[in-house]
């Protein structure tokens, strides 16, 4: 069977030729077909799509290009399908203000959140539609476009498409069906199967969980519960779902609950990885099915550190045969080339050379994405390394502004790489008083930010830094110095008060960035969704101004972590401080009277209430007492509403 080859077709013009082409577009589209509207208003819904099929997908790209949006678009068109998008500055787009660009860079200096111009993208986007050859219909040429005439190369009525779509996927392929010989033979407690999108993988679940569930109890878990509606359908009998939190719950409560039964996890690389160890830990066999080379920004990388930790035998199957569209798709070769998502494949990993030649150097912005090898090879790297890459890091690395980029490179390639943002620097008083309450977060100078509001610093934001954002280094090179050396670098030729990074909190991740000259200044409140870990932030100092900054926020640390109740306080043994100072007074005052948030108000308010007596503070000092945990308190927002005014009253009081 040949399947029909699915298309993109590019309209150009003014809003008002757009709109009616769009309206008669939609009054002509035949019945039965199946069609949705993407634009900057419901971009964020993209992913409720998936697991559905659409004939026509109209993707408005007039105020904002979203590339997420645009991958999930193009794995849910059925074969045959048209991706219509619209724009109405294509012969000048170097002009034209993204408005995706809110989600992935800073404000500027006074806080205020705005659209930037995103040239580089653009021009690396319409350098894909030529390469392709992707019609663009301008307003000059047409006066309507209708379904019929940008379908005109379908060339098998539908109804006969979808019958032929039903006999091919309603029984295993040749390579659905190996792997799941090889599964039932049940060699392995857990089992691996990755492909790229359109592969089979949902299908293959939903025929294996048909197979057992005769004889035996399979639960089912995903990210979202709305996109295994796929997999449910090939099982007939949908197995049992639950959702991957309250399935770590269960199990928490009951190690052995499970200990007989079958798990399916579907797009496993998009469940929080200390999540995805416990449900791996408590099933007698795991399928984990997962997306790689996707908007998602799985792929080997994923592999690699979810396999680091797990002590259960498994086996790997990959599924390599598209069965949603024609082999060969051109809207799925444009998708790939548009995101990159070849570049972590075509990486080359040079083995470890002892005393080779390695040449530090910076590369600016526009040098990185000139040079085709050097960006593949950069963004390769941190796909590799970082397997969370996405394409919000893509739409950044292009076009955000203050971005710096360090290359490690040999005779054999690209070994290692730092990425940095330039952070600090803020003049406005009052936008950093702001900061420092609670009452505004800008986006960007994430570090300043964090250090300004957990430690009430106005400096932490006046003083210049850089904070790194991505380091990564190829597999075979790694714990041969080669981070180290690339920090060391970096730092001697930064010219800024101090260098943060941000990170899980790992015990080997601690030891890697004081080794590179790093203090721990701060324990994030939550668990990164990725890692698993909660977030930490180091700092190392450059200038006086920056060792001042450091040391004060580092001694505050030490002072408060043991009165933090955060769950990482037992491996920092410092003896707790319980004199009020004048630090203190201050977040209590804006704890009380704006946004400051309980847990980093914590240590303060037990100094106050030890020094002044729990009575004034009855409800504070019975969630001090441990009597009562936040996340049971029922209303919330009122109960600590009624907190801010306990810790008001007592300090007018005083």
């Amino acid at each position: 069977m040949i399947l029909p080859a699915r298309q993109i077709v590019i309209l150009a013009g003014s809003d008002d030729w757009l709109d009616e082409q769009v309206r008669t577009f939609f009054s002509s589209v035949e019945t039965g077909k199946t069609t949705v509207v993407l634009d900057d208003k419901n971009f964020f819904k993209a992913r409720n799509l998936l697991g559905q099929e659409f004939d026509w997908i109209l993707y408005d790209a007039r105020s904002a290009l979203n590339l997420e949006a645009l991958a999930m678009a193009g794995g849910t068109l059925r074969a045959g399908g048209v991706l219509l998008m619209l724009f109405n500055h294509w012969d000048d787009l170097t002009e034209w203000r993204d408005g995706d660009s809110l989600r992935w860079s800073g404000e500027n200096p006074n806080g205020e959140k705005q659209p930037i111009f995103t040239p580089h993208f653009l021009r690396f986007f319409k350098q894909n539609v030529a390469k392709y050859q992707i019609p663009v219909y301008r307003e000059s040429q047409l006066v309507t476009v209708l379904p019929r005439e940008i379908g005109s190369e379908i060339i098998k009525p539908q109804s006969v498409v979808e019958k032929e779509l039903v006999f091919a996927t309603r029984q295993p392929t040749d390579e659905q069906q190996a792997v799941l010989r090889q599964i039932l033979k049940r060699e392995a407690e857990m089992y691996l199967v990755t492909a790229k999108r359109g592969r089979g993988k949902s299908a293959l679940a939903g025929f294996l969980a048909r197979e057992l569930q005769s004889v035996l109890r399979v639960i089912l878990t995903a990210p979202n519960k709305s996109a295994v509606k796929i997999l449910q359908d090939f099982a007939v009998t949908e197995p049992e779902f639950i959702a991957p939190d309250e399935l770590c719950r269960q199990i928490r409560q009951n190690p052995r609950l499970f200990e007989q039964d079958w798990l399916l996890i579907d797009e496993a690389a998009m469940i929080p990885l200390d999540l995805l160890n416990c449900l791996t830990s408590a099933f007698r066999h795991i399928l984990c099915t997962t997306t790689i080379h996707s908007y998602e920004g799985s792929g080997r990388g994923f592999v690699l550190k979810f396999m680091k930790n797990i002590d259960r035998t498994f086996q790997q199957f990959g599924l390599t045969k598209p069965l949603r569209w024609a082999q060969g798709d051109l809207l799925e070769a444009f998708i790939d080339d548009l995101l990159l998502l070849q570049a972590e494949d075509e990486l080359p990993q040079p083995d470890y050379t002892e005393n080779a030649d390695i040449q530090m150097r910076f590369v600016s912005q526009a040098e990185l994405i000139k040079q085709t090898e050097t960006l593949y090879g950069f963004y390769g790297l941190l796909t590799l390394a970082h397997y969370r890459t996405s394409p919000l890091d893509l739409r950044r690395l292009f076009d955000a502004p203050q971005q710096r980029f360090l290359l490690a490179e040999s005779a054999d390639g690209l070994l290692g790489c730092v990425w940095a943002t330039e952070e600090g620097g803020l003049c406005d008083g009052q936008l950093i008083r702001d900061i420092c309450r609670g009452v505004r977060r800008p986006r960007g100078n994430l570090a300043a930010q964090m250090l300004a509001f957990q430690y009430d610093l106005p400096q932490a934001c006046a003083l210049t830094s850089l904070r790194i954002s991505r380091i990564a280094v190829q597999p075979k090179w790694q714990q041969k110095g080669i981070g180290k050396r690339l920090i060391e670098y970096f730092a001697m030729a930064a010219e800024v008060d101090f260098l943060s990074v941000s990170f899980g909190y790992t015990t080997e991740l601690a030891h890697f960035w004081q080794q590179c000259g790093f203090v721990l200044v701060l324990l994030g409140e939550h668990k990164e969704s990725s890692s698993g870990c909660y977030t930490t932030l180091a700092l190392r100092p450059l200038t006086e101004a920056g060792n001042i900054l450091t040391d004060k926020v580092a001694r505050d640390f030490r002072r408060n972590i043991g009165l933090s109740f955060h769950p990482l306080a037992e491996k920092f043994p410092f003896p707790p401080d319980w004199q009020l100072n004048q630090s203190d007074w201050q977040i209590l005052q804006n704890f009380a009277d704006f946004n400051r948030t309980l847990s980093s108000s914590l240590p303060a308010i037990r100094r106050l209430l030890a020094v002044y007596g729990g009575q004034h503070c009855p409800l504070l000092e019975k969630y001090c007492n441990q009597q009562q945990k936040n996340e049971q308190i029922d209303a919330k927002k009122q109960w600590l509403r009624q907190c801010r005014a306990e810790v008001g009253n007592l300090l007018q009081k005083i």
